[in-house]
């Protein structure tokens, strides 16, 4: 299992700013995703993954002392595609597990669950709690950094709008 880390210069960072946008897979029909914390399918039981993809990681920075940093993993299940999210605790300097969204493995390959799993979730968090885009991504892993921004544009489009001119 890869075992994320925090970036803690800049030079540990992937490219921000000048990244291409990806061709991401189009939502599956039907895709029925279920996501939220401690939401399940009906009869899901799960135990922490042993070896799930790691995704990529991002972080929000609101000041000095107010921070989250998220790093995505993918799981299959017997019948389902799992995200797992892995938040840090800087309190206690320790990854806390949970699954945060589900789609049946029929319904999804295993890219297209990655990714609309997270977009869900992300429209999950700015719909449920107003989380705002992403400052930026800590990591890469199965999901590049052209991903994980292409994602952020589509769940936070008004942020990368041009400014009017005046």
């Amino acid at each position: 299992m890869t075992k994320p880390t925090i970036p803690m210069s800049p030079e540990q960072l992937p490219q921000q700013r000048v990244v291409a946008m990806a061709d991401l897979p189009e939502r599956p029909r039907p895709f029925e995703s279920v996501i939220g914390y401690d939401r399940r399918p009906p009869g899901v039981r799960y135990d922490k993954p042993r070896k799930p993809a790691y995704l990529g990681q991002v972080e929000w920075a609101w000041s000095p002392m107010h921070t989250r940093v998220d790093a995505y993993y993918l799981h299959r299940g017997r019948r389902y595609w799992m995200l797992w999210l892995a938040l840090y605790d800087d309190n206690w300097g320790e990854w806390n597990w949970s699954v945060v969204g589900y789609v049946p493995c029929v319904q999804a390959t295993r890219t297209e669950a990655a990714v609309h799993l997270l977009t869900d979730f992300w429209e999950f968090g700015k719909k449920e709690n107003g989380l705002d885009h992403f400052h930026w991504i800590n990591e890469q892993g199965e999901l590049r950094a052209s991903h994980l921004r292409t994602m952020g544009i589509w769940v936070w489009p008004r942020r990368h709008r041009a400014r009017p001119e005046g």
